[in-house]
């Protein structure tokens, strides 16, 4: 599909779940703007509501589960039936809005206020950029050494790292926050070359000094 036409379906789903949520965002090719998406991808954190648990009890749970299942009763999606996913972090949605009579897969990606910005960089992507990043240097990417991934988080000395914006997210890996269309294989793998060279040069000046 077009993007025009990615990036309307996507705010659709942004409007019909808003209510519902503390943050949510068009993330993945629409994000990126590429010009023929295949899919449409949501990162979303719940806003929690007090609900019956049972006889006895009160707790809190995510207000979206109870709206996607409106919006599934009400026709605007269906859960898709050919790859089953509706678990609490991921729920694969498809939509029949293309002229041809197609549908549309969205994919809903849940995140929380502290791994916001690390969620929505990996479901930004692309996946090939996101290889480089999420990789160690002996297997080729460039993760910092002290650094693991880990349900949904950085970690650092055994304890998770808070990254509630993309900014925090990039800076605790080293690297820059590039704009979603910025974001390629090609441009990270150029700056990690940049990096090396000016690391290499500054190493030699100290060494003549």
């Amino acid at each position: 599909m077009r993007w025009q036409q990615a990036w309307e379906i996507g705010m659709e789903v942004v409007e019909a779940m808003s209510l519902a949520c503390d943050r949510i965002m068009i993330a993945g090719s629409v994000r990126r703007a590429k010009a023929k998406p295949k899919d449409v991808e949501i990162v979303y954190i719940p806003r929690m509501q007090s609900e019956r648990l049972d006889l006895f009890s009160y707790g809190d749970v995510p207000a979206t589960e109870t709206l996607i299942r409106d919006l599934v009763n009400r026709s605007f999606w269906n859960f898709d039936k050919q790859v089953k996913r509706n678990g609490p972090l991921y729920k694969r949605m498809v939509q029949h809005p293309l002229a041809n009579g197609d549908s549309v897969v969205i994919e809903l990606f849940r995140a929380d206020h502290d791994n916001w910005g690390y969620i929505l960089a990996l479901r930004t992507g692309p996946g090939d950029f996101n290889k480089i990043w999420a990789a160690h240097s002996w297997d080729g990417g460039c993760l910092p050494a002290d650094i693991a991934l880990k349900d949904g988080y950085l970690w650092r000395g055994g304890k998770p790292l808070a990254t509630p914006s993309e900014n925090e997210f990039f800076a605790a890996i080293g690297l820059p926050c590039w704009q979603p269309e910025e974001r390629s294989a090609i441009h990270l793998a150029k700056f990690l070359v940049d990096r090396r060279n000016a690391n290499v040069q500054r190493a030699a000046v100290e060494v003549a000094q």
